[in-house]
């Protein structure tokens, strides 16, 4: 999808009161979309989680097209157990390691780096625990 049309998809959905939406893709396939600010993934975690070490890994390019579609949050759903989990995108990309595995380059995450279901993300914490 072109700039142009991305801006175009983009202005239809807010004149109709819908938010925007970006198939986002990966080898040529589907592998989520951006809608509003998130970029949307779901998933198999058994075969599709790293496991040594444990992390959400993403192709680098899908990631990029993420952002350029406006994302600045991911939110990746477990289809086996229904566990949703959230990280900002610069998150990703600071505390993630770059890997290529023979499926081209990627960028993970570890487990414990990831918020689960409702907890906040980017949210910081006082010394008190309180929000900021």
């Amino acid at each position: 999808m072109t700039q142009h049309s991305t801006a175009t998809t983009t202005r239809q959905a807010k004149r109709r009161g819908k938010q925007a939406r970006a198939n986002i893709r990966a080898g040529g396939r589907v592998v989520g979309v951006v809608r509003g600010d998130t970029f949307h993934k779901r998933v198999q975690a058994s075969r599709h989680f790293l496991k040594r070490p444990a992390a959400i890994a993403f192709d680098v390019a899908s990631l990029r097209e993420a952002e350029a579609a406006g994302a600045e949050k991911v939110e990746v759903t477990d289809r086996e157990t229904g566990t949703v989990y959230r990280a900002a995108i610069g998150t990703v990309w600071a505390r993630g390691w770059s890997f290529n595995r023979g499926y081209g380059e990627q960028v993970a995450l570890a487990l414990g780096q990831w918020n689960r279901d409702d907890e906040p993300v980017g949210q910081q914490l006082t010394l008190f625990g309180a929000g900021a």
